[in-house]
């Protein structure tokens, strides 16, 4: 038996999930680079040296009012880590407490609770500050149309606050990286805003419109980690909404490469989606690496198996969600694909994936399948945390 250890449960969990394989199957783990934290200096040294603008504290000297907008529990970010320097800046630059607004920039996602916001940026700050969800459907201020005809509706609340800063997180999501403006737009907009963004914009304009409507909204500071498996800060990019994200762009094709099996050499590709493992609805980008690797290394006969906690089950996106105008029913696989996590029912897989996926909810179960399919020798491959690896050009 051969036994390896990956991480799980983002958020709800700090034990690991223990893979057991047949003694006879070859298990070779790919993991991305990574680094090691960067520490207290690091962060400090960071909000330093802004990349394309001054420093917060310059940016935010003579204001009155700031909005930070952080993520939800679908993504890893320890705004946590950072909110407290971030606060400092602006403390320093004499903008009041009073004067601060954290918004909980959910885009489709669902609203967080006073729990979910406590893990997202502490305790203290929940306490002391004013923290409120994005609601995609209301108290939006309509900014016009962009120059590829979306109409722009942002969060009233953070256009009334004279500094606007984005704190999300630079992360592989296949061919792009989230970060930078895309905290903003899906994050902080209104729903027709999201859904024509995401049904109209491809390819090359979709990073270009995200920056555009960052701009139209006066969003021109970020503060971006990159993590490593442990959900370590490895690096952080601070400063103009586009220049410090393309800095750290070319750190995540770093941080994040992971080198791959060669061509048709995996019987069983084992894709963890830690750490954006909340929910069902997310566990797709497990398979981040493998869709932007420049071969296929999955054998003909291959089996795909996507691992994820998801203990707040299905999961929620009112845009590409099950059943909504841009999800339609799921199409069939194109390989054979299993699903092990525990907490989802057949309804929950079948609504997202439709039939042509097989869910499994405890492990030894699923492997004996696997064991049937692929015999005594089979060759595996697993990816400890697909979601924040990227295939190594």
């Amino acid at each position: 038996m051969t036994e390896l250890n990956v991480p799980w449960a983002a958020w709800y969990g700090t034990q690991p999930l223990a893979m057991r394989f047949p003694a006879g199957w070859q298990v070779d783990v790919y993991r991305m680079q990574g680094g090691v934290d960067i520490g207290d200096a690091g962060i400090r040294k960071a909000l330093a040296e802004p990349i394309g603008a001054p420093r917060l504290r310059e940016v935010a000297a003579g204001k009155a009012t700031a909005a930070i907008l952080v993520d939800d529990l679908s993504r890893p970010t320890p705004a946590f880590r950072l909110l407290p320097y971030v606060l400092e800046e602006l403390a320093t630059a004499g903008v009041p407490d009073a004067g601060i607004t954290i918004i909980g920039a959910l885009a489709a996602h669902r609203p967080m609770t006073r729990d979910d916001f406590i893990k997202k940026v502490g305790a203290d700050v929940v306490d002391r500050y004013r923290v409120v969800n994005h609601n995609a459907y209301e108290n939006l201020e309509f900014l016009g149309y962009s120059s590829l005809g979306v109409p722009v509706f942002v969060n009233r609340d953070m256009m009334g606050c004279q500094v606007r800063i984005a704190l999300g997180m630079i992360t592989p999501r296949g061919g792009m990286f989230g970060g930078g403006a895309k905290l903003l737009i899906p994050g902080a907009c209104g729903q027709q805003t999201i859904m024509l963004n995401h049904r109209h914009v491809h390819g090359e304009p979709f990073r270009g419109h995200l920056s555009e409507v960052a701009r139209m909204a006066g969003m021109n500071y970020i503060v971006n980690p990159l993590l490593n498996e442990e959900l370590e800060i490895v690096d952080l990019v601070v400063g103009d909404t586009d220049a410090a994200f393309e800095r750290g762009c070319e750190l995540g094709a770093m941080r994040y490469a992971t080198d791959m099996p060669p061509a048709a050499s995996v019987d069983i590709g084992v894709f963890n989606a830690f750490p954006k493992d909340t929910e069902l609805c997310q566990a797709g980008l497990a398979l981040v690496p493998l869709n932007g690797c420049s071969h296929d290394p999955m054998a003909e006969a291959g089996t795909i198996v996507i691992a994820s906690a998801c203990p707040e089950g299905l999961g929620w996106h009112s845009v590409l969600g099950p059943g909504t105008a841009l999800r339609g029913r799921p199409g069939p696989q194109r390989r054979r694909t299993f699903l092990f996590s525990p907490g989802v029912n057949h309804y929950d897989c079948e609504a997202l994936y439709g039939t042509h996926v097989t869910l499994f909810r405890e492990w030894k179960v699923m492997v004996a399948e696997l064991q049937s399919i692929h015999g005594d020798a089979a060759r595996v491959a697993v990816f400890p945390a697909g979601a924040l690896q990227m295939a190594a050009a």
